[in-house]
């Protein structure tokens, strides 16, 4: 998988927020997408059959659903689980994922997931193949085709950004506010993002610098990378020894920042 997203793919949203789902049909509409980026709603609380958010100056409306396995039936094309549970759920909602299939990537915003269970989780996705982005993340966002949630901003922040459409560069962060601060940074200075990644702040996250680097690496859309590292951890001697090796050949520029 060289591309993380298209614009053809859709995601389950799991939990009903709506500030977040609605910044990524704004999203959706600014960029031209012909469908809603969110294909179903996963709200176990709730007893609606449907939501209706703004898609431009329409109404939508978005399927509700009790499970994860229900949303996945009605939608099978949906291979993103965008998972906004609490730390003491979020493990469940995820392994249930994985063991139900058919996603390509989850995210996990939920912070302080007990770090055994995190292990355990990270360890079964990559059995997988699947890309986990978090926990503690704000996600990712593939330029005029898909954003996660509230990566990027607000639409005003976004295009100044120049986040609706594609660029050459690829970048890799932990951190989601120094993400849009290396956003405005690069697109200023450069033509924009064509992929970016903010990989999480909890200790053990699921994709690490290194397997975002070298999924960028056979993106033709991505011309060189910026990783932004911190000091403490051995994921930034991964990426050393993948340009030593070859592995990695494109242009990257590494800070490793903190004290």
């Amino acid at each position: 998988m060289s591309k993380l997203f298209t614009k053809d793919t859709q995601a389950i949203f799991w939990n009903n927020n709506k500030t977040a789902i609605q910044r990524m049909l704004d999203y959706d509409y600014t960029i031209k997408r012909e469908t809603p980026s969110v294909a179903a709603i996963v709200a176990p609380t709730s007893n609606n059959k449907f939501d209706k958010f703004f898609f431009g100056p329409d109404e939508v409306m978005i399927p509700l659903f009790k499970t994860t396995a229900d949303a996945k039936a009605a939608q099978p094309q949906a291979d993103v689980l965008l998972n906004f549970a609490s730390f003491r759920t979020a493990y469940d909602v995820t392994m249930e994922a994985l063991n139900l299939g058919g996603f390509k990537s989850i995210m996990i915003t939920a912070e302080g997931i007990p770090e055994r269970l995190a292990r355990g989780m990270n360890e079964f996705a990559r059995e997988q193949n699947v890309t986990v982005i978090g926990p503690a993340t704000v996600g990712a966002i593939a330029p005029g085709a898909f954003k996660i949630a509230n990566i990027g901003g607000t639409i005003d922040n976004i295009i100044n950004s120049k986040l609706h459409r594609a660029g050459s560069c690829g970048l890799v962060t932990r951190s989601g506010g120094l993400f849009n601060e290396l956003s405005n940074i690069i697109s200023i200075n450069a033509d924009g993002i064509a992929e970016g990644v903010a990989i999480g702040g909890d200790r053990f996250v699921g994709s690490v610098f290194i397997d975002n680097l070298l999924r960028m690496e056979e993106n033709p859309e991505v011309k060189y990378m910026i990783l932004l590292g911190e000091v403490g951890g051995t994921e930034e001697y991964k990426v050393i020894e993948a340009v030593k090796s070859g592995k990695i050949k494109k242009p990257i520029i590494a800070w490793c920042i903190g004290t």
